[in-house]
């Protein structure tokens, strides 16, 4: 993430509800370091866990960038979130009431994940793994 960021003052709800201390430490960790020192288990499991068991809206917006950005340069890591859990994340945490900037860059970040989904890596692609996400970034896209 670069200067002039739309994410750059996002930062998850304080105080942090997490069901694990272990997850107040990563987080505690994440936010000391900048998001390219962030390992691919802590940003994996925080968006894994982003509105369930961590924070809520505030720490998947946080995240949002840093794993798409993260799972686009690295498909074959298998990332636990599938698009269609990541659609309802979307919804869940009110995408359509963000900031007209935060979702522009969003929506070319979810587009850029998209197409790294269907491009060859360790696993075959279905097409239909990614309907939900496909048909979600389409209503606000076209």
């Amino acid at each position: 993430m670069t200067q002039g960021d739309p994410f750059a003052d996002v930062r998850p709800e304080t105080p942090l509800r997490a069901a694990r201390d272990e997850d107040h430490e990563r987080i505690a960790r994440m936010l000391a370091t900048h998001p390219s020192g962030w390992s691919d288990e802590d940003i994996d499991i925080v968006m894994s866990r982003a509105q369930t068991t961590i924070g809520g809206p505030e720490t998947f917006k946080w995240i949002l960038p840093a794993f798409l950005e993260r799972s686009v340069a690295n498909p074959a890591h298998g990332w636990m979130t599938i698009s269609a859990v990541l659609a309802d994340k979307l919804d869940r945490a009110r995408f359509d009431n963000w900031a007209p900037d935060q979702r522009k860059a969003a929506l070319a970040l979810l587009s850029d994940w998209l197409d790294a989904q269907s491009r060859p890596h360790d696993c075959t692609y279905d097409p239909e793994d990614d309907a939900e996400l496909s048909a979600w970034l389409k209503a606000r896209t076209a």
